[in-house]
């Protein structure tokens, strides 16, 4: 059986998920699979892997939302590849405006893809990789799993979320030699963020498209919100590449980190939070920016 790490990633059609499954297969060590939920958008990513394509790295259908769609995927690739050491949990969607927009049906498109999904396939790799006392899972997180975001609440709960499955599995798969890692980005520009629906309506690369003509007091709060604090948020963006090049770095090390965050920046922001036991001293910083 072939010797090479063997990593998979989902959500590889596009940002985080596309920039680290080609940086990781230019090591001929590991065989990526990149995976997406629909095959049509493997465009950029065929393009993107070069020389790769097909030895290095390979793409497939994953629909983590979907049962049968996640064990037959696992199931197959073990029988194929013969393990799974890495899996990048990278697959996800975002949620920005008022609270009271956001539908039930859209709350539960949210958890299923970045939670309920990524814990499922997790399930699935996870039970391979206590056989054989070897892996690594890692959660492409937010800081907004550990800092607050007004107006992208059922976003930031599904982040919440992981961040406690990443700290209660964490102590238990270390008994088994598998790693758990959370990777905690700030503002990363990709196409999750051109495509965040605002307000439960259609999507936009334009924050304020969505936004309506409502002046009812809420509306009024999220454009100041977005007028005063999303410039200073976006002006520590990191860089996709900047991401995948701190997953790779984790992937190599001998004791990866169960968090990590890419720049020094929202590293800062991470110790404030985790500081803040009362949760008074971020609740009164953010309100400042909605007056």
């Amino acid at each position: 059986m072939d010797k090479k790490k063997v990593i998979i990633i989902t959500g590889c059609s596009s940002g985080i998920g596309l920039e680290t499954a080609v940086l990781l297969a230019k090591d001929n060590g590991v065989k990526v699979i990149a995976s997406m939920r629909n095959l049509e958008k493997k465009g950029p990513l065929e393009t993107a892997a070069g020389e790769s394509l097909n030895k290095s790295l390979v793409i497939k259908e994953l629909d983590i939302s979907k049962e049968d769609s996640v064990v037959n995927f696992v199931k197959n690739t073990i029988a194929e590849e013969g393990k799974i050491d890495v899996l990048i949990n990278n697959a996800g969607m975002a949620q920005f405006g008022k609270f009271e927009s956001v539908s039930m049906q859209q709350m539960q498109a949210l958890f299923q893809t970045n939670f309920f999904g990524a814990a499922r396939i997790t399930q699935e790799v996870v039970t391979d990789m206590k056989k054989r006392k070897s892996g690594h899972i890692i959660f492409i997180s937010s800081i907004l799993g550990l800092r607050p975001f007004p107006f992208m609440d059922f976003y930031v709960a599904t982040k919440f979320a992981i961040e406690g499955l990443i700290s209660s599995l964490a102590p238990v798969l270390r008994c088994f030699n598998i790693s758990v890692t959370s990777v905690e980005p700030g503002f990363v520009k990709t196409s999750l963020v051109d495509n965040v629906p605002i307000n439960g309506q259609g999507r936009s690369a334009e924050y304020h498209f969505a936004l309506s003509d409502s002046e009812d007091e809420t509306n009024t709060l999220l454009k100041t919100f977005l007028a005063k604090y999303l410039p200073l948020f976006m002006s520590h963006e990191e860089s996709v590449l900047r991401v995948a090049e701190v997953i790779k770095d984790c992937i190599y090390q001998t004791k990866p980190p169960v968090r990590i965050q890419p720049g020094d920046a929202i590293r800062e922001m991470a110790r404030g939070i985790l500081t803040d036991h009362t949760g008074n001293q971020v609740t009164d910083e953010f309100a400042a920016f909605l007056k």
